[in-house]
């Protein structure tokens, strides 16, 4: 297995072979096509039908008088309530409950939840030449009754959905409420079914980790870091990988919700259907939002977390990885990590697969758009940066599992994540080191 990425099977042949294997594996697994509810699903969809209401007592925000429940409609949910398989069609129904106890009114941004949400009538003519006129129209009306309102006058409550696109593993739904001179914003997510992601399969190794952390004060935070390896290694720990450049403070929820809002994906399993899925968007020119990354270590272990930042090709995007460390601070842990952005893939022997991705060797810069993103988003309480990376200059660059060639300053990012919103200009700047200096 490659030690920096999920294996690619387009160069074994070219492109000619990752297509034919992608046929293959999708003939094989049907995984990716539309299919009909077997009979004890359709009874577990008529039982269920309205779950999604009691999810969204669960996640819950206030502020200012303002009450928001949220919700994501499962597939089979969606099929009971609008009589279409929604997500084949990239669909992914979020319910809102709205009640404004407040003396002013509000409106939803919608786009701030998804910037490509859909529209009623354009959720129906997905299904165009596909459904039943009668059954389409059916539809077409309970999608427009069942859109929520955008205006939330004083005093009143309004509830229906937004039409996002589909996420997988973890849904953010960020509501944000446009009032007159203020604005709220409620950060509410839903961990979704599926045992496929890679930030599920370490929960209870965390766990036991959690419940041996010991707690520092700011200057013992810098000078443990400042000691901790430079690098991610192979399994053996005999390899050295990419630079662990990065440090985030905040409880895991904190955490996820801040790199989803900024962009971030969760990464699936490697397994036959990943896989696949890898070689058909490879060979096909397409992103994969969820595509998996091998493992690198840090102290022996996998990493916990693993995220990506999509591009429109699957050979381009951003990597980012983050173990649990034996830290916390202030009563939140202290995450290490490794960021790094593909800008292609290459033939190499030191893959099993003979192919790996290409980091662009500027290191620093893929480090300083994370903090770039979490700053525009609000999530960032305070800021600075530790060495421990050590320095490599262009002209003497060190090199990954492999061998790619990477320079850096040698510093590492470390960023404490905030659940209340912050402006830019309001995060703390931690006076550790000055990279560049």
């Amino acid at each position: 297995m490659n030690h920096r990425h999920a294996p690619h099977f387009s160069f074994l042949a070219g492109k000619g072979m990752a297509v034919l294997l992608a046929v293959l594996f999708l003939a094989g697994c049907g995984a990716l096509g539309d299919r009909a509810a077997s009979a004890p699903e359709a009874a577990a969809t008529a039982a269920s039908a309205d779950a999604y209401l009691m999810r969204a007592r669960t996640q819950t925000g206030m502020q200012d008088g303002v009450t928001v429940h949220a919700s994501v409609l499962r597939p089979l949910e969606s099929a009971a309530h609008f009589g279409l398989q929604l997500e084949d069609k990239g669909v992914q129904p979020v319910w809102l409950e709205i009640e404004n106890r407040g003396n002013r009114p509000y409106w939803l941004m919608r786009s701030f939840m998804d910037d490509s949400y859909y529209a009623p009538r354009e959720v129906a003519r997905l299904f165009h030449g596909q459904t039943a006129p009668d059954v389409l129209q059916a539809a077409e009306r309970q999608l427009i009754e069942g859109a929520i309102r955008l205006h939330v006058p004083a005093g009143q409550t309004v509830k229906g959905f937004v039409y996002t696109r589909v996420d997988r593993g973890f849904k953010l739904m960020n509501v944000e409420l446009l009032g007159l001179g203020k604005v709220l914003r409620f950060d509410l997510a839903e961990e979704l079914p599926g045992d496929g992601f890679d930030f599920r399969a370490s929960r209870l190794q965390r766990a036991q980790r959690h419940a041996t952390q010991r707690t520092v004060a700011l200057p013992e935070l810098a000078q443990a870091l400042r000691t901790m390896p430079c690098c991610t290694t192979d399994a053996a720990g005999t390899g050295q990988g990419d630079p662990l450049n990065i440090a985030l403070v905040g409880e895991e929820n904190d955490v996820l919700i801040a790199l989803d809002r900024s962009g971030w994906d969760f990464t699936e399993t490697i397994n036959a259907d990943s896989v696949t899925h890898m070689a058909s968007a490879f060979a096909f020119g397409r992103a994969y939002r969820n595509s998996p990354v091998s493992p690198l270590y840090f102290n022996g272990q996998p990493q916990d977390l693993a995220m990506q930042r999509a591009r429109a090709d699957i050979s381009q995007r951003g990597h980012l990885r983050l173990w649990l460390t034996s830290l916390r601070i202030a009563g939140q842990p202290v995450w290490i990590g490794q960021i790094s952005r593909d800008i292609g893939v290459k033939l190499t022997t030191l893959s099993k697969t003979l192919t790996t991705h290409v980091i662009d060797p500027q290191v620093d810069h893929a480090r300083f758009r994370l903090l770039e993103t979490l700053l525009r988003n609000g999530h960032v309480e305070r800021w600075g940066y530790v060495g421990g990376v050590g320095a490599a200059s262009r002209g003497a660059p060190r090199t990954n599992l492999t061998q790619d060639p990477y320079f850096t300053d040698g510093e590492r990012l470390v960023v404490f994540i905030t659940r209340t919103p912050r402006a830019m200009d309001s995060a703390r700047y931690i006076q550790w080191e000055v990279p560049g200096r």
